[in-house]
């Protein structure tokens, strides 16, 4: 028979008091019925964004007990209800605003949540960002096209590059950003072939964290939705649905500080973004089911016996198949060093202090003496010896 969903709205209103999952408890995932769909999306749609830690908690055992379709739409309904239109009319204008976004490496993870997007048509305001590091495998950089060509109209794709971070002697170590590094040969140049080994903290502050910030200052993003899961193990293994990022120090005093800085609500967008994990609950083989039964596009090296694929020269096949997801990233590194770098704060001003200790490798293809001067890089005029 039909479900019947009961949901007081005092309830609602008083988000610190509920049971827990109130609202799933009142969904059967099994029943395929939409108007059950439909009262329940309704009732998920009253939850706000929270004001406080313990409605954060209280929102986060929520979420927990919900399909990741139903995570997505309330993140969509409350950060974009109604805004369709005035968003266009803004980008009309020159002004992009995107208040939610998906940051993806087009991971198995990431590829469950753009399908789900796409599937409930929610691509056409949610844009994508991927960061291209410029040493990713020739594979991953086809399958962008693939996925590109997969959704086709629907998918607006943005790849990041590199900065261009310069510390110039007279600003007595104050750093200057000198614009966007769109070759190999160029960050070769402007850095060294071997930063990602010698100082990988600051790698990845050059190629993800800082190329990834500035594209959410700019659309003033409010949320950004990413793939990782408990299951994945390490520092992801206690992770909630809705996390609440705080801004660093603003070093480059890129952001403006204002009067709403002070704002008594600790997540106030003028203090950090959200981060939605619509996926943390689910298993490495509930993603992979989800592709094959989905017909869901992916990056032909998991074929080859990857399980999780970043940079060339840090990724790896796992020795056997009882080592965690993502054992083969960062080989070398050290087993508490398998995170990106995106969801770890780091003191950067230290960085150059705190290298991981690496066994002396061999130099990865394209390592050797670049010999060139910047403007010849930036042209692709440059050659190796």
């Amino acid at each position: 028979g039909l479900v019947m969903i009961v949901v007081f709205i005092s309830l609602l209103n008083n988000i610190g008091g509920r049971q827990h999952h109130v609202l799933s408890e009142r969904y059967d995932a099994n029943d395929n019925n939409s108007a059950a769909e439909t009262e329940l999306l309704q009732a998920l749609f009253d939850l706000p964004l929270p004001a406080t830690q313990k409605e954060l908690v209280d929102l986060n055992d929520e979420l927990a007990g919900l399909e990741p379709k139903f995570i997505l739409q309330w993140a969509h309904h409350t950060l974009l209800a109604g805004n369709h239109n005035n968003l266009r009319s803004q980008e009309s204008n020159g002004w992009n605003s995107h208040p939610l976004v998906q940051v993806t490496s087009f991971g198995p993870t990431g590829l469950v949540i753009l399908d789900q997007l796409s599937k409930f048509n929610l691509l056409d305001t949610v844009p994508v960002i991927t960061m291209d590091t410029l040493h990713l495998f020739k594979e991953s950089y086809v399958f962008y096209d693939t996925v590109q060509s997969y959704y086709n109209s629907t998918l607006h794709l943005t790849t990041t590059k590199p900065v261009h971070i310069a510390h110039p002697p007279e600003l007595d170590g104050d750093s200057v950003f000198k614009g966007f590094i769109s070759s190999k040969v160029e960050f070769q140049y402007v850095y060294s072939p071997t930063l990602w080994k010698t100082d990988p903290r600051y790698y990845t502050k050059v190629t993800k964290i800082d190329p990834l910030q500035q594209k959410l200052e700019e659309w003033q993003t409010i949320m950004w939705i990413t793939g990782r899961r408990r299951s994945q193990g390490g520092e992801r293994e206690k992770l909630d649905v809705l996390e609440f990022d705080s801004f660093p120090p603003d070093e480059d005093n890129r952001r403006v500080r204002s009067e709403e800085d002070d704002n008594d609500n600790p997540f106030h967008s003028s203090k950090g973004r959200w981060k939605l994990n619509p996926l943390a609950y689910w298993s490495y083989d509930q993603v992979w089911s989800y592709i094959r039964n989905n017909d869901v596009p992916y990056n032909p090296l998991y074929d080859q016996g990857y399980t999780s694929i970043g940079d060339e020269m840090t990724t790896s096949k796992p020795d056997n198949a009882d080592e965690g997801e993502r054992s083969g990233r960062f080989a070398g590194f050290g087993e508490s060093n398998k995170e990106c770098g995106l969801h770890v704060d780091f003191d950067f001003e230290a960085a150059s202090d705190n290298k991981f200790d690496l066994e002396e490798e061999e130099e990865p293809e394209g390592a050797e003496n670049v010999t060139c001067d910047i403007d010849k890089a930036r042209e692709g005029m440059c050659s190796e010896e």
